[in-house]
């Protein structure tokens, strides 16, 4: 009785199962490409694009250039939902694959087709393979809406044809055949399906009529089909319909989504927040749709999406915008480049080993991290290696380590591209990366101790790369927002937070002792920068000015030098008995004076580069200038004292009125454009501190309009309100501050021109001697590499000589050869202890030793020029252990140094005298010595009084050579030496004089 009860009941699939399938399950526009471009990336193919095309029905487009489909591909599998063509990984036969190497396949679950609905209702499929025909299909998903049709009874027209020319033709043929699914006029009712659709349809239609609805889906899906004019445009991108590959699929879609309409140029008016949201989200989503930070051990290792290339393009008309093209704005290489970067591996147990980089250095050691919980390994929850870098910058443009330049260019790619991403091999994974997306906690850490935690998603870049095969539990949902809640994503999840946090304590955050070392001083360092730069500013100001002025006065100062040479000239013709004459020259002298006085060029550059003929021509007018006035001056002056008149008093009233006026005239233009600056300085103050007080404000409304929206918490926001400020109000510092201190030193007539020209000029004067000594550093290290190149040549000619015939050797030429060449080899011998390099041998030098190296080097050069050179006993018995090159060069300074002043002096006997005296070495001569007022100048570098052949170099190498060694020199004042000229005094540490 009861079995007779039981009946074997089927599944019954309505036609709106396609759409919960479908558009239901996807979760916004932008992710639906990314759904079609992965369909690609699965069927080989090498480009992908996006087109959106204006018109009266936008239409967009997706083209690839994969294997394409053939008739019974197409329906055979496109139009079966949930089809297993995705879970051989081996299906795609090698012809199919272009010549690519393998790819692991991203689809899952055989609906990725169906998003193609959340684009746009009315799609057109074209494919076509190599060797077969061109398939075509036109779908209105809105017809799977209908809750009362039965999914057996929508009907897909589909056809071939063999050019491409057939396809606009069969369009309209196809369109008749999709609205036999709406009103089925040539649709006979066999098995009764006629009557079951006009059924269904005039009972949506009630009940959408009903629920007040403006239009029926019946009327809709008619109007876009009236509407719809698919031609010859809309292929344009298709590599196929443009010639340059055989195969490939297409889906066009009218009556496109807002997201897509938003991204089409509206006529130069300004974009509305939502047009502006709509584009930010569709940019966000498929401009880092491959892996941008791929090494080539990572594509090797299977990382990356070989040969797989994605392009967004709006063509408005005969306008064509790129949203998304070929190019990698931000790449592992710019990563790589940060100052703050962590790049390594997780292995199965979840331990991370990689290299940091900190501060812009990177760290010797690797590093190893493990994980902070437990992992699990067995195959069903297991996570499995990943790959994982990430790279950030410091925020503050005093703390980086980057350039000006380099910081503005970051933080402008930060704004588009930033963001903690995960892929898939090599493929994007959605929605990680995306505003509004925080998976792995780092602004909720962030929120509750910001320097701690360091990591911050607004100016980061970076990825997380698993492999399908590695990582099989890591699975998207349907809606492909996400990875599946699973235990494996959970470990997953754990396992980047971990690393995150211990790598801000230690190394990056507020806590890592590097920032607290390194941090201050870069401050520092940033405030000279800052002074430098103003310095700089401040000297080309002037260099500018005084520039100007040389041009403005420069002709100005040659007229008035005529004008005065012909007033010297009247004086001279005489008309100095007249005292009416004589005040009437005077009145003209005091004109000519006052324009004078008035030319003023500023101080003079130190470096007057090309403008120094000029300056020279104009120093040389203006003290003629000069000298013709005091002269002139002077004989008129004389002349009033001859004749003297009887009006002295009013000559002298007038003369000092005259004063009066010109220094009131210059008093009256000083006060002017002192008001005028004051004035525009005070409208400027006004205006900044009116744009600085808006600024904190218009920055942080963006954290409330998040908080609005829910997707940070009231604590979190609150934590940035207060770094905010923070920042602000140091910025406000650094800019006020400064001003005012500028400000209370004027008041206090202080004179900041004149104090700045003066620091100046001393760094100037500082950074000449730098540079004379990078000089001296170059000049040491050239005679270092020259000496070893010489060395190898002067082998090469010594091994020539040897092998020169008996017969040649014997000639006068061969032999004034061979001495000049031996005469070259001591010289040679001799430059060897200069060396920089090479090992730094002690041994034992004595009195004798230094004396017979002294001999040698100057090679009788001494006794041709009379010069006695006498060392005492006590010498020869001094020995120090030492470096030779340390020691040598010290003596040959000195005595070639007294061998110079003795030849050049008349008192009496030449001689140098070596000698030890309260166990002091001395070398003395009698030339004749230093005088008193140069001796605190003596040992400084290029400081000289011969004059020539003197560098000023000598001494001040050989204190700096005694002083590597810990010994000291000194010159003995007058009265202190053995002999009557220079002598000089040399403390040897640990020297022996037994």
């Amino acid at each position: 009785m009861v079995n007779s009860m039981i009946k074997s009941l089927a599944f019954q699939a309505r036609a709106r199962t396609i759409d919960h399938l479908g558009r239901e399950q996807i979760a916004d526009c932008p992710t639906a490409v990314s759904e079609l471009w992965k369909n690609a990336y699965d069927a080989y193919a090498r480009n992908v694009s996006l087109a959106i095309y204006s018109g009266n029905t936008a239409i967009a487009t997706i083209t690839d250039d994969g294997h394409g489909m053939n008739f019974e591909e197409f329906t055979a599998k496109w139009l079966v939902v949930g089809t297993e063509s995705k879970a051989d990984q081996n299906e795609t036969p090698e012809a199919d694959r272009d010549g690519l190497p393998f790819r692991t396949k991203q689809g899952q679950k055989g609906i990725g087709r169906l998003s193609s609905a959340s684009l746009g209702p009315l799609l057109l499929v074209v494919s076509k393979r190599k060797l077969d025909p061109f398939v075509v299909a036109l779908i209105d998903w809105r017809i799977f809406e209908n809750p009362y049709l039965v999914l057996s009874d929508i009907e897909i027209p589909v056809a071939e044809f063999e050019k491409k020319e057939e396809l606009l033709p069969i369009l309209p043929i196809l369109f008749d055949r999709l609205m036999d699914n709406i009103w089925c006029k040539n649709t006979s009712d066999k098995g009764g399906r006629k009557q079951r659709v006009e059924a269904a349809w005039d009972l949506f239609s009630r009940q959408e009529i009903a629920e007040g609805r403006p239009e029926t889906t019946q009327d809709r899906i008619a109007r876009t089909v009236i509407e719809t004019a698919f031609d010859e445009r809309h292929f344009s991108e298709w590599p196929l319909w443009k010639g340059q590959k055989t195969q490939g699929t297409i889906m066009a879609i009218s009556d496109i989504q807002y997201d897509l309409i938003a991204q089409i140029p509206q006529n130069g008016s300004e974009l509305d927040s939502v047009q502006l949201q709509a584009r930010e989200r569709l940019f966000q989503t498929l401009s880092n749709f491959t892996d941008p930070f791929l090494t080539d051990n990572d594509r090797m290792a299977g990382y990356g999406a070989i040969e797989f290339s994605t392009r967004v393009t709006v063509l408005n008309e005969s306008l064509r915008r790129s949203v998304i093209d070929e190019s990698v704005p931000f790449d592992v290489y710019n990563l790589l480049e940060l100052e703050h970067v962590v790049d390594g591996e997780f292995d199965e147990l979840g331990v991370f080993r990689g290299r940091i980089k900190a501060f812009g250095d990177w760290l010797q050691e690797e590093v190893v991290i493990r994980p902070g919980g437990d992992v699990p390994i067995r195959k069903d929850t297991l996570v499995g290696p990943f790959r994982f870098r990430i790279g950030t910058f410091e925020q503050g443009f005093d703390l980086t380590s980057h350039g000006e330049e380099s910081f503005r260019t970051i933080e402008d790619k930060a704004a588009l591209y930033g963001g903690l991403l995960v892929f898939r091999n090599g493929l994007r994974v959605l929605p990680y990366g995306r505003e509004g997306n925080d998976f792995f906690g780092v602004e909720m850490r962030r929120s509750k101790h910001a320097g701690r935690e360091f990591w911050s998603l607004r100016r980061l870049f970076g990825r997380v790369a698993i492999r399908k095969e590695n990582c099989p539990n890591l699975r998207d949902k349907a809606g492909r927002e996400g990875l599946i809640d699973n235990r494996a994503a959970k470990v997953f999840r754990d396992l980047i937070v971990n690393i995150l946090k211990v790598t801000a304590r230690q190394y990056f955050g507020s806590n890592a002792e590097m920032r607290k070392t390194i941090i201050p001083n870069r401050k520092e360092n940033f405030r000279r920068q800052k002074a430098l730069e103003a310095r700089n500013k401040q000297r080309s100001q002037g260099r500018r000015e005084f520039k100007n002025n040389l041009e403005k006065y420069g002709p100005i100062t040659s007229a008035l030098l005529a004008e005065v040479e012909g007033l010297a000239d009247r004086v001279r013709e005489g008309g100095l008995g007249d005292v009416a004459e004589v005040i009437l020259m005077r009145g003209s002298l005091q004109g000519l004076k006052e324009r004078y006085q008035e030319i003023s060029l500023g101080e003079a550059p130190r470096n007057l580069g090309t403008m120094e003929e000029a300056y020279v021509a104009f120093r040389k007018q203006f003290r003629s200038i000069k000298g013709y006035i005091d002269s002139v001056a002077g004989t008129l002056d004389n002349a009033l004292d001859v004749l003297k008149p009887r009006s002295a008093k009013e000559i002298l009233s007038s003369q000092l009125s005259a004063n009066a006026a010109f220094l009131n005239r210059r008093l009256r233009a000083w006060a002017q454009e002192a008001k005028g600056l004051l004035g525009s300085e005070v409208d400027r103050i006004s205006s900044l501190q009116s744009e600085r007080s808006k600024a904190y404000q218009t920055q942080m409304q963006a954290i409330i309009d998040e908080v609005e929206r829910g997707e940070i918490t009231l604590r979190c926001a609150s934590e940035r309100l207060e770094i905010g400020k923070e920042q602000e109000d140091e910025a406000n510092s650094d800019l006020f501050i400064p001003y005012i201190s500028a400000l209370n030193s004027l008041k206090a007539s202080i004179d900041l021109a004149g104090l700045a020209s003066f620091s100046q000029d001393q760094a100037d004067e500082l950074r000449e001697e730098v540079d004379r000594l990078h000089g001296l550093a170059q000049l040491g290290i050239t005679v270092e590499i020259i000496g070893h190149e010489v060395e190898g040549l002067e082998q090469a000619i010594t091994a020539g000589l040897k092998g020169f015939p008996d017969k040649i050797k014997e000639t006068p030429e061969f032999q004034a050869v061979r001495d000049g060449h031996e005469a070259l080899v001591e010289r040679l011998r001799f430059l060897s202890p200069l060396k920089l390099s090479g090992p730094k041998t002690r041994i034992k030098l004595t009195g004798k030793i230094i004396l017979d190296y002294i001999n040698k080097f100057f090679h009788g050069e001494l006794e041709k020029q009379n010069i006695e050179l006498v060392a005492t006993s006590e010498f020869i018995r001094f020995s120090i252990f030492e470096q030779p090159a340390r020691i040598f060069p010290v003596f040959i300074n000195l005595v070639n140094n007294a061998g110079y002043w003795v030849n050049h002096s008349e008192n009496g006997p030449k001689k140098i005298l070596l000698d030890v005296n309260s166990e002091k070495v001395l070398i003395a001569d009698t030339g004749p010595g230093v005088d008193e007022e140069d001796l605190k100048e003596l040992f400084k570098l290029f400081f000289t009084r011969k004059v020539r052949g003197g560098r000023g170099v000598g001494l001040y190498l050989c204190r700096a050579n005694l002083a590597a060694g810990g010994h000291t020199i000194e010159y003995l004042s007058q009265g202190q030496g053995l002999l009557p000229g220079a002598n000089f005094a040399i403390d040897f540490k640990g020297a022996s004089f037994e």
